[in-house]
């Protein structure tokens, strides 16, 4: 019964037939699938066939040794299979999601000031941990990034550089974020949920090193080494981020805090979007409420942190004493004055965030307004702001796009004064 011994015996009863060629393709035969293969199986069979018949002296027979033989490698087999390394997990990745909530978890954040936006918001409890590099399945753009863990105790980034904007978020006009057409909510089955997907799509070390030397300094870092930086994904590949866009591409700090001293770091994103993929790939929340967790705004949605209304209450004023004044007149608009759009939402996805950026004259106050395709005007609270352009001249607007928006096509209106007005419109895709 041994298989080794029946191995032997048939080779020798084919090697006695005359004939060269004959026995020179058994030998063959035998090194290159015969003799691995027991090696790899019947050797244990054997071992576990002769071990039965000493343990039994005898009293089983050799069909019954064969058959309890046959089971034991097949269990031996499965085993192993069982405890092999998932190939996009590293080992020591301990991150789990075990409900829709252990990562993100409900929580009433208490009253805001005056003039700031009262809402009640997911609040992450995940951590980063402080000795190993956490899990970051498809980030870290740039395979060869291997920053060290950050320690909270100091920070490269800027506390808040635009109204509504914490340390460790990307600014949105130079990184609204993009999407990967090819991932919907029908087809995660078959692209982010099947392991080692996203290495076929990221993006060479070449390209994204050479554009995170060019992003460090658009984003005026005073640190300008590479090392300290991760080449991230905004919308991160596990999670249907686009792999090339420059749009969604960015040198995200190793370190960065809040001021309170919370860690807003790469790794800290890292872990936060690995937890997400797990729970959609789940089926505990969907792909778009996991987009929209992890997109220009994700430090207010790890920790909880409501987004600032972006308008700010002037102090009262004394009232002047009465006195005539000449009929108002309509200042001219200045020649300069001119407004027309940067980026607009490619598409727009029920359920997520949506981003525009429009450039104007420095200086200028502009407000925004987008009608879905059913006619209704948004009243989302981010396109409620304001803002100032800058010397650069650019304002933009972040907001939550209502799950339950019609696809069609929707139009955005800029409006921007500066001793004048002009308003600049334009259409965009809901999915």
């Amino acid at each position: 019964m041994p298989l080794g011994r029946r191995l032997i015996d048939w080779s020798r009863a084919r090697y006695a037939r005359p004939g060269l060629a004959g026995r020179f393709g058994l030998f063959a035969l035998l090194i290159v699938f015969a003799v691995p293969l027991y090696l790899l199986v019947g050797v244990w069979f054997d071992l576990a066939y002769a071990g039965l018949g000493l343990i039994s002296r005898g009293r089983l027979s050799p069909p019954v040794r064969a058959a309890v033989s046959g089971v034991l490698v097949v269990a031996l087999l499965a085993a192993a299979g069982a405890t092999s390394p998932r190939r996009d997990l590293p080992a020591s990745d301990t991150t789990a999601l075990a409900s829709p909530t252990l990562v993100v978890t409900a929580s009433v954040t208490p009253a805001p000031s005056a003039g700031s936006a009262t809402s009640t918001t997911p609040s992450a409890t995940a951590t980063a941990t402080s000795s190993t590099t956490v899990a970051d399945e498809d980030d870290g753009a740039t395979g060869g990034d291997t920053g060290p863990l950050p320690s909270p105790a100091a920070s490269t980034n800027p506390t808040a550089t635009a109204a509504g904007r914490l340390s460790g978020e990307p600014r949105p006009a130079l990184t609204p974020g993009a999407l990967n057409p090819a991932v919907t909510q029908a087809t995660i089955g078959r692209t982010i949920c099947v392991s080692g997907w996203t290495a076929t799509i990221r993006p060479s070390s070449s390209y994204t090193t050479g554009l995170k030397i060019q992003q460090i300094a658009q984003y005026g870092y005073a640190d300008t080494s590479t090392a300290s930086y991760e080449e991230d994904h905004l919308i991160p590949l596990e999670l249907g981020g686009a792999p090339s866009d420059l749009h969604n591409l960015w040198p995200e700090p190793y370190v960065a805090t809040l001021p309170d001293g919370r860690n807003v770091g790469a790794r800290v994103k890292d872990s936060f979007e690995t937890s997400l993929k797990r729970a959609v790939c789940a089926g505990q929340i969907t792909l778009a409420a996991a987009r929209s967790r992890i997109g220009i705004h994700w430090v207010h949605a790890y920790y909880g942190i409501p987004l600032a209304s972006g308008a700010t209450t002037p102090p009262p004023t004394a009232r002047p004493t009465p006195r005539p004044t000449p009929k108002p007149t309509v200042a001219p608009r200045p020649a300069s004055l001119s407004v027309k759009f940067v980026s607009l939402p490619g598409p727009a996805i029920p359920g997520s965030t949506a981003s525009m950026t429009a450039r104007t004259s420095p200086s200028a106050v502009c407000s925004a307004k987008v009608t879905w395709p059913s006619g209704t005007v948004s009243a989302a609270a981010g396109l409620k702001t304001t803002p100032t352009a800058g010397s650069d001249g650019l304002v933009s607007w972040t907001w939550n796009v209502s799950a339950t928006t019609k696809p069609g096509t929707a139009k955005a209106a800029v409006t921007c004064t500066l001793g004048g007005s002009i308003t600049a419109v334009a259409t965009f895709r809901v999915q």
